[in-house]
């Protein structure tokens, strides 16, 4: 079973506590492993509990507990053993309050927890009071933060006066297998007077309602509408209740009075529209006028800043997203609802969805997209940014899409119903002076791919909702039957294999260069064609880039300037060629003429030069002692390349 962290680490913190404050107790767990005098606990757990030690020693893969000091804290990781954490109370020494009858207590705390769902079962997390060892009554659930909140707390002033006074931690599982909760520097505290605000986690981000949830991109359109995201809080005693939030961009700026109630510890979570300029947009929100009265004691935290560039996305460009997904995957879901919305979305998007481990995988393909991603689902886009989850395949198309191609691709697929053979012919024009080793493969996708055997059904993380929405899976079985399953941007084969045929490109390639390459696949009568698209792409060797890409239907003939043939056609048969072939071509205008064979290994095994030919010429080529396997055809004239692979087979 995969199991994920559904969230990032975030190293946005409160401020350090109040300057006036009276701290009347407090422990910090520095003075060792084992709990401190009066400290106690209640837990039904296998792995013991809740735990004192380093936020390394205490973290696990999908509880990365982050860094709140140099010493110790105190936590409960229900990630690391799975076991029975429905009921771990983490209980302080018992309290004597009588001297602070009239004094406004509060209870103040590190706090790491964030409220995650694992299967449909959330998390839970409340502070807990118990007088004179009596039953445990709950003052505060608290609400996840993704981050080190410090401090977090609870006015205990009813407590005040009381003489055996004990207060509680209680994490819960719900019986699941969740996360875990993380907990340091607690103290007893004298409430002072201070106000004291802050903004933090400001972000210019996108709204997918897809999904729904907020983004942070570094790029988004110019003219895009995003939102000024962030957090304002209020990490001082005394109460909230207004205060007006401030947006500025160096040149617009915008207020707006905010009524709220925030206690001590509370905070409120805004949305500001946003239309995104040309250039780069750097964006202040700042709290200020907090209760009516001006800034707070200490306006410093008061204000965040984000930035977003705005950029305008080039012509020529295709982008491929390859989508790394298998129907045993539970969390896949969300790739198959990002694939449709990219698909809908951008008619530059090219999805492929590579699966693994069901009926619709593709051996060589899947071993290739397999290894580079870190999980499923996981995925790809031009294969240039390493393994990027499905749900931030927007942020790097538009990263992608504001970059010059430096290659064209235009296509021609031609069908031959007898044989159910595709034909590609790709068209490629260098947009400036390339030199290296470049590939051409090509890959057929399908959509509307259903089938009734059992693994067939989709694995859905996201049933009930637990997960949060997921663009209707939500609503959908756990396992969703093959009967209502339909699968789009199937990958269905690559032809010249995952990092493209060898010899299929010039390695030399002056400004404006063109060349053009045919390859052929027969079409499995269980595929439907009507619905399948053949996508060439040019990659890179040296970095396994995909420079440009083109998808079309099945079939699909171009009309455009960039087509070879204008100069020269190039046709070889009978391919595969047992003894000896015929090299037919046909040149629009006299020309010297380069013909040059190459072996699987680069080396040139035929290069002849012909001067001054016009019209259509046929060419014998005998096999002679070359010996069997795959070889590469390459017609030169006035500058301008036509590749063919061919087979030699005996």
């Amino acid at each position: 079973m995969l199991k994920k962290l559904l969230f990032a680490v975030a190293m946005v913190v409160f401020a350090t506590a109040m300057n006036a404050q009276t701290v009347i107790w407090e422990e910090n767990f520095d003075a060792g492993t084992t709990f401190p005098a009066g400290w106690s606990q209640q837990t039904n757990a296998s792995d013991g509990g809740w735990k004192i030690g380093t936020n390394a020693v205490l973290s696990s893969s999908s509880f990365p507990i982050p860094n709140n000091s140099s010493g110790n804290i105190v936590a409960t990781n229900d990630d690391a053993c799975n076991c029975n954490k429905a009921n771990d109370i983490l209980i302080t020494p018992t309290l004597d309050l009588t001297a602070y009858a009239d004094s406004t207590l509060f209870l103040t705390y590190d706090m790491f927890y964030a409220k995650l769902s694992y299967q449909g079962i959330i998390e839970g997390l409340e502070i807990v009071a118990s007088v004179n060892g009596g039953a445990w009554t709950s003052l505060k659930e608290m609400r996840g933060r993704t981050f080190w909140v410090r401090p977090s707390g609870v006015d205990v002033s009813a407590y005040a006066g009381m003489a055996e006074v004990r207060f509680g931690f209680k994490y819960t599982d719900n019986n699941g297998w969740l996360y875990g909760a993380a907990i340091d520097n607690v103290k007893l505290v004298i409430a002072d007077n201070v106000v004291k605000t802050n903004v933090s986690g400001v972000g210019i981000s996108r709204y997918l309602d897809v999904v729904p949830t907020y983004f942070d991109y570094a790029k988004f359109w110019t003219g895009g509408e995003m939102f000024i995201t962030g957090t304002v809080s209020n990490s001082g005693f005394v109460p909230v209740t207004s205060f007006d939030l401030e947006i500025s961009n160096g040149t617009n700026t915008t207020t707006e009075t905010i009524t709220v109630d925030l206690p001590f510890d509370e905070f409120y979570e805004f949305q500001v529209p946003y239309t995104v300029e040309a250039g780069m947009n750097e964006v202040v929100a700042k709290a200020l006028n907090i209760n009516g009265l001006g800034d707070d004691d200490d306006p410093t935290d008061n204000e965040d800043m984000a930035s977003v560039e705005g950029v305008t996305p080039v012509e020529g460009r295709k982008v491929v997203g390859e989508e790394a997904t298998g129907t045993w995957c539970q969390w896949c879901p969300r790739g198959a609802v990002m694939m449709d919305f990219m698909t809908a979305e951008y008619p530059n998007f090219i999805g492929v969805a590579v699966h693994n481990g069901d009926p619709m995988v593709v051996g060589a393909y899947d071993a290739a997209v397999s290894a580079q991603v870190g999980g499923y689902p996981g995925g790809l886009m031009d294969r240039a940014f390493g393994d990027v989850d499905p749900i931030e395949f927007e942020d790097y198309f538009i990263n992608r899409m504001a970059q010059e191609p430096v290659v064209s691709i235009n296509q021609n697929v031609d069908w031959d119903d007898a044989t159910r053979t595709v034909t590609v012919s790709s068209y490629f024009k260098f947009l400036q002076e390339m030199n290296g080793d470049f590939r051409v493969a090509v890959v057929f996708t399908e959509d509307g791919v259903t089938g009734t055997a059992a693994n067939y059904a989709q694995k859905n993380a996201y049933s009930g909702g637990g997960a949060g929405p997921m663009g209707g899976y939500e609503n959908l079985p756990a396992t969703i039957p093959a009967s209502q399953m339909v699968y789009d941007h199937v990958a269905r084969a690559i032809v010249g294999g995952f990092g493209g045929a060898a010899n299929s490109a010039p390695p030399t390639n002056p400004e404006g260069t063109v060349f053009s390459y045919e390859n052929t696949y027969v079409v499995p009568n269980a595929y439907d064609v009507t619905a399948m698209h053949a996508i060439t792409m040019l990659i890179n060797n040296a970095t396994g880039e995909i420079l440009n890409a083109e998808q079309t239907d099945v079939p699909n003939v171009f009309v455009g300037t960039n087509n070879v043939n204008d100069v020269v056609s190039v046709k070889m048969f009978p391919n595969p060629v047992v003894d000896e072939a015929t090299i037919k071509l046909r040149l629009a205008e006299a020309s010297d003429i380069q013909v040059r064979i190459v072996d699987a290994y680069g080396k040139v095994v035929v290069d002849r030069n012909y001067a001054n030919v016009s019209g259509e010429q046929y060419l014998p080529f005998r096999v002679g002692t070359l010996p069997m396997g795959t070889y590469m055809l390459t017609v030169t004239a006035k500058g301008q390349s036509v590749t063919k692979p061919f087979v030699i087979a005996r």
